[in-house]
């Protein structure tokens, strides 16, 4: 439990991409520090005090989070749109080349292992397709969604171990029950593979898992991913099969935050809501001023949900009654979803500012 308070080592902090925190956090965080490292869409990873950031810029920085100071930087070239991967001493990214107005940089992509201690790469695998995913971990295999319809496994030395291919390009970022791996696919189909990358089953959604990726739950019962057609869904981890659907009008592009029987996720009708994990019944809706594409973080200790929105605002929402505990006004849009860690909220913006709240308020700004 002690890791896992000062820790939050992948995209929604956990191979079942929960979004849920050990980390206590304060219902009204104040801004600690905040360092420019260029416009963020990846969510920040920390582990032992140190926060990882990729940019749209191409670029990778490792910040001791007391100091405040850079412990390295890292220029890959590719835009970074995924959210890195902590495993043991490595560091796990990917790039999305033809980010910037559809035009290729390098005319590649990498998916590639840095060492942790100095930035220095260990081993990079080529692949033709760019990658919004985020890479998961499944006992001792990389798994990560492309654009060229394929997930790739890849062991943890950098060596393609399978391919499962879609009909679809794959933005969602696959989790893992311990298991069985599960992802989203343009194809509109949700996929249950085995760890030798064969299919258990897949259902038919309503239109596109676009950045949705699926959250489960403990148990291994349920699991929760939302749809480009404007759709929450619930299935069951054994079978697929759908358990309720709740209809929203506009697509859902965040990934659900799940703690105990209910479910949280923002969607394009710029609103958060909260949702009976057994029914599907609408317990609470938060309304912003603009689209919420990022994806909740929740503190388990305080009980509060932090998200950005396209408003260019930071929330902080009470998650028993769907008020607003907290308000944070950024410099532009926030796509990039929170990171919660060591007892601080950071979370980064497209204006290329890390924002770094906690308990109290320091002076110096970076």
């Amino acid at each position: 439990m002690k890791s896992q308070e000062y820790s939050w080592k992948m995209f929604r902090s956990n191979v079942m991409r929960t979004g849920v925190s050990y980390s206590k956090i304060s219902r009204k965080p104040h801004l600690q520090w905040m360092l420019e490292l260029g416009p963020l869409i990846s969510s920040p990873v920390i582990d032992g005090g140190i926060l990882y950031a990729a940019t749209l810029t191409g670029r990778i920085f490792a910040v001791h989070i007391d100091q405040r100071q850079l412990k390295w930087h890292l220029t890959m070239g590719s835009p970074i749109v995924s959210s890195p991967l902590l495993h043991e001493n490595l560091l796990i990214a990917a790039s999305f080349d033809s980010w910037v107005e559809e035009t290729g940089i390098l005319g590649k992509n990498q998916i590639y292992a840095l060492n942790t201690k100095d930035g220095k790469p260990v081993w990079s695998f080529d692949t033709d397709g760019d990658i919004f995913s985020s890479p998961c971990i499944a006992q001792d295999i990389i798994v990560i969604g492309s654009l060229n319809q394929s997930l790739l496994a890849l062991d943890i030395y950098g060596s393609l171990k399978w391919t499962f291919k879609t009909q679809g390009q794959i933005w969602s970022s696959p989790s893992f029950n311990g298991d069985d791996i599960f992802v989203g696919s343009d194809d509109g189909f949700l996929y249950c593979l085995d760890l030798d990358g064969k299919l258990r089953w897949r259902t038919k959604l309503n239109g596109k898992v676009r950045s949705s990726s699926p959250s489960l739950s403990e148990d291994k019962t349920m699991m929760f991913v939302g749809t480009h057609n404007g759709a929450m869904y619930s299935l069951n981890q054994s079978d697929g099969m759908i358990r309720w659907i709740k209809q929203i009008t506009r697509p859902v592009l965040s990934s659900a935050t799940l703690l105990r029987d209910k479910v949280y996720f923002g969607t394009s009708d710029s609103k958060l809501y909260c949702l009976d994990c057994n029914t599907g019944s609408k317990l609470w809706e938060f309304g912003t001023n603009d689209r919420i594409w990022s994806s909740p973080a929740l503190s388990k200790q305080d009980g509060v949900l932090f998200f950005g929105s396209l408003d260019s605002h930071i929330y902080g929402i009470d998650i028993v009654t769907g008020t607003q505990t907290w308000k944070f006004p950024t410099m532009n849009i926030i796509d990039s979803s929170p990171s919660i860690a060591s007892n601080m909220l950071f979370i980064g913006g497209r204006d290329g500012l890390m924002y770094a709240f906690g308990p109290q308020e320091i002076d110096n700004i970076l």
